[in-house]
C-alpha cells in the first residue's frame, strides 16, 4: 500500500461518494431508492463505515462519476472490504474513542500538522512525566494498565518527528501552557526545556507562543489541528477536540475557514526565536 494509508483512502472514498451524489442533485433518500437500499446504507458509505464494492460502483455510476474515478474508488472499497490487508494496524482503537483513533491514524499518514493548543503542551511534544500527570488529571480513576497504554501511544506518536519522512509540525501554543503546572514545577520545567530543545534541534518542529497580551484571537476557547497529506488528491482534514467529543472535517469551506484562522494566529504569535526565549525564561522560573 502507498504511503497514503487505509484511513485516508477510506475518507477519499467517502468524500467522492458525497461529492458526486451532491453534484448529481440527489438527496440521500433519492439515492437510496435508486440503489434499492436504505438511507442508512448511503450514510454509512458516505462516512466510510461501509464499503461494499458493487454498491459503491453502482452508486458512482448513478451519480455520473467518470469511469477512471469509479475504478479508483472501487479499488479502495475492495481493499477496505478485504480487511485492509497489508496495512499497519495500530492499537489506538483498543484504547481511545473511535474519532480520536482515526485522528491518530491520519496523523501517521500526514506530512504536515498545524496545531493550536491554548492551555497545555500537545501530546506529540510531551515528556513522559507531563503525559502521566495529564492523564491523572483527566481521569484519576483510569486503571493503571489503561493509563500505561495511553502513555505508550503518546510516545509512539512522537516517532513521527524523526526518521526518513519526519512530520512537519507547526504549533501555536498559548501562553497559558507555559504557566499551567501540569505535574508541578519540576515536571513543567522539564517539559519546557524539551520544547526549547525540539525547537532548536529538530528542523521540522516550529513552535510559536501566543502571549496573553495579544488579546482576542480566532481560536479563543478552542483547540484544533489541520492535517495535510502527501498526495494532492487527499484534502486537508480538520480535527477539533472537546472534553467529550472529537470532530474530523474535510469539507472545503470548513477547511478554508480554519486555515485562514490558523494563518492569522501564526502571524499574531511571537516568531520562533522570541518564542523559544519566552519558553526558556519561563522554565528558568519554575
Amino acid at each position: 500500500m502507498s504511503r497514503a494509508g487505509m484511513s485516508m483512502r477510506r475518507r477519499r472514498m467517502a468524500r467522492a461518494l458525497r461529492q458526486y451524489r451532491s453534484a448529481a442533485g440527489l438527496t440521500g433518500d433519492e439515492a437510496a431508492r435508486a440503489l434499492l437500499c436504505g438511507t442508512g446504507t448511503i450514510s454509512r458509505m458516505e462516512s466510510g463505515d461501509s464499503a461494499d464494492p458493487l454498491r459503491v460502483r453502482h452508486a458512482l455510476a448513478l451519480y455520473g462519476a467518470p469511469p477512471e474515478t469509479i475504478d479508483d474508488i472501487v479499488t479502495i472499497a475492495v481493499e477496505i472490504r478485504g480487511g485492509a490487508r497489508g496495512a499497519i494496524r495500530r492499537p489506538y482503537h483498543d484504547v481511545v474513542p473511535k474519532r480520536l483513533a482515526e485522528y491518530y491514524e491520519l496523523e501517521d499518514e500526514a506530512d504536515q500538522v498545524s496545531k493550536v493548543e491554548g492551555e497545555c503542551v500537545p501530546g506529540i511534544l510531551q515528556t513522559p512525566a507531563y503525559t502521566r500527570a495529564w492523564i491523572s488529571a483527566w481521569d484519576p480513576h483510569l486503571p493503571d494498565e489503561q493509563a500505561k497504554r495511553w502513555l505508550e501511544i503518546r510516545l509512539e506518536r512522537q516517532q513521527r518527528l524523526t526518521g526518513d519522512h519526519p512530520l512537519q509540525l507547526r504549533v501555536v501554543l498559548g501562553e497559558a501552557a507555559l504557566l499551567t503546572e501540569v505535574g508541578g514545577p519540576k515536571v513543567l520545567r522539564e517539559q519546557l526545556d524539551r520544547l526549547v530543545m525540539l525547537a532548536r534541534d529538530v528542523p521540522t518542529v516550529h513552535i510559536r507562543v501566543l502571549p496573553f497580551a495579544k488579546g482576542a484571537h480566532p481560536a479563543l476557547g478552542r483547540n484544533f489541528s489541520i492535517l495535510r497529506f502527501p498526495q494532492e488528491a487527499d484534502p486537508e482534514v480538520i480535527f477539533a477536540e472537546g472534553l467529550t467529543h472529537f470532530v474530523l472535517e474535510d469539507e472545503k469551506t470548513e477547511v478554508e475557514r480554519f486555515r485562514d484562522a490558523y494563518n492569522r494566529l501564526w502571524d499574531m504569535a511571537l516568531d520562533e526565536t522570541h518564542s523559544a526565549r519566552m519558553i526558556a525564561q519561563r522554565a528558568a522560573r519554575c
